[in-house]
């Protein structure tokens, strides 16, 4: 599995998918699955099509990985956003 640096935390590019929740950008619940673009044991990359705000508080479950267990659930907060050109967000998230 390819490696990649971005600040301090080493990260493992790896497409896994998860399932997304949180509030959208009006304030409603939303749940979007989607996949892992990379992710490591201090932060995640995914995209999303449901818009959200930046610093938005997200829970995510992790159907599997190589750093974590099976279905497991955790919380992280947005701190990165890219507009891609299919609509979708490019979201960075790091772990709470």
């Amino acid at each position: 599995m390819a490696r990649q640096s971005r600040g301090r935390a080493l990260r493992e590019i790896e497409q896994t998918q998860i399932i997304v929740q949180g509030n959208d950008d009006k304030g409603d619940p939303f749940q979007e699955e989607t996949h892992t673009i990379d992710i490591s044991e201090s932060g995640i990359s995914f995209y999303l099509k449901t818009p959200i705000w930046m610093d938005s508080h997200l829970t995510l479950k992790i159907m599997s990985s190589s750093l974590f267990e099976a279905d497991y659930r955790l919380k992280a907060k947005v701190v990165r956003m890219q507009n891609e050109s299919s609509g979708k967000k490019l979201i960075g998230a790091r772990f709470d």
